[in-house]
Formats: C-alpha cells, sequence, structure tokens
C-alpha cells in the first residue's frame, strides 16, 4: 500500500518584501510533535519556546510541552496532521513563542503517493531569512531590519552589537543547510 505524502507550504504570516516560506513534503501519517521539528528545522528556528497548532477560529490547541497545564490542549505525541490536514486547501495555525507570537500559515498544497525510493519528509524549497530569535515579533523584526541595515537609525548600533552582523540580508536562505538541520530535528524526536 502506498503512503499518503502532503505538499504542505508554511508562511510566517505578517511577513512581506519578501514573504518567508518553506515547502515541504511529509507522510500523512505523521504526529504534530514531528511537524513542529519540521517546521523548526525548516524555518531555522531554534525550538526554544512554546508552540501550539491551531485553526483560525482558536477553536483546538495541538501541541503544548508535557507539563504545561492548559484546559482542552491535545497531546502533539497522539494526534496526527492527517486528522486535521488531509485535503488541498486545508490549513492551520503554528504558533511559536507566544512572547513574540510567531504565527505561521501550514497550508496544503498537494495530496500526493509516495514517490518510489524516495524518503521523507522533504525540503523542497523556501525563502526569506528566518528572523532572529526574542526579536520582538514581526514588527520587532523589521524594526530591527530596518535599524541594522541603516546605519543612520537611532536603533543601528544597539541592533548591530545584539546580533554581532554590520548587515542583515532578508533574503538569505541557505537550502541545503536548512534541509539538513530539518531532518537533524525530525531525527531527534524518532523520525525514520
Amino acid at each position: 500500500m502506498s503512503q499518503t505524502i502532503l505538499q504542505l507550504k508554511i508562511t510566517l504570516m505578517g511577513s512581506q518584501k519578501p514573504p518567508i516560506w518553506r515547502q515541504v513534503q511529509i507522510p500523512a501519517g505523521l504526529n504534530f510533535v514531528q511537524l513542529h521539528v519540521i517546521i523548526q528545522g525548516a524555518m531555522g528556528w531554534e525550538n526554544s519556546h512554546l508552540h501550539a497548532f491551531t485553526d483560525r477560529w482558536r477553536s483546538f490547541s495541538i501541541g503544548m510541552p508535557d507539563g504545561f497545564d492548559m484546559d482542552d490542549m491535545q497531546d502533539g505525541w497522539a494526534v496526527k496532521v492527517e486528522d486535521y490536514l488531509s485535503a488541498k486547501g486545508d490549513t492551520l495555525i503554528y504558533e511559536y513563542d507566544f512572547g513574540d507570537s510567531w504565527e505561521h500559515r501550514v497550508e496544503v498544497q498537494k495530496v500526493l503517493e509516495a514517490a518510489p525510493g524516495e524518503t521523507y519528509p522533504k525540503l523542497l524549497k523556501g525563502k526569506g531569512a528566518c528572523p532572529p530569535e526574542d526579536c520582538g515579533g514581526i514588527g520587532g523584526y523589521y524594526y530591527m531590519m530596518e535599524a541594522v541595515n541603516d546605519p543612520g537609525h537611532e536603533g543601528h548600533d544597539d541592533m548591530v552589537e545584539w546580533l554581532g552582523v554590520e548587515k542583515w540580508d532578508v533574503h538569505a536562505f541557505d537550502e541545503a543547510y536548512a534541509r539538513e538541520r530539518m531532518l537533524n530535528y525530525y531525527n531527534s524526536v524518532g523520525g525514520s
């Protein structure tokens, strides 16, 4: 029997010029912890904050780590991705870091059969640099980007010192590194 594969586009909501996104293919039978680490690795996050999956109405929540007491929270280890994402156009919201509130739109682009001899998950492509952790959410990211790239900006020196770089390339995306990082994260939670 052939394995169902979901092609997902993961877009950092509020990102613009360029929008920050990644395109991946995953087995539909993965759980939400596995999807979480795939997104972390592909996007470039450090996996150091809380996260949750929900829909646009916030009618459910999946994926909080053990020990975080919240009513109606579903365990990400126990819930399969295909229970919520199974058809082209299905979407979820993935929120990472409840302080900075990095919200990602996860959309099914295609439902495919696994190609013979291929291994999954796969990072297909992406665009845009992942923001640095703890920079203040999407608004803080654009402030940081403007300040670090403009030597005349009032916050330039502080941002250069904090980031350790003189310029921030919004287009920077190392696909090979992101692919390797995604697979390492995935394997760290028992992916195969």
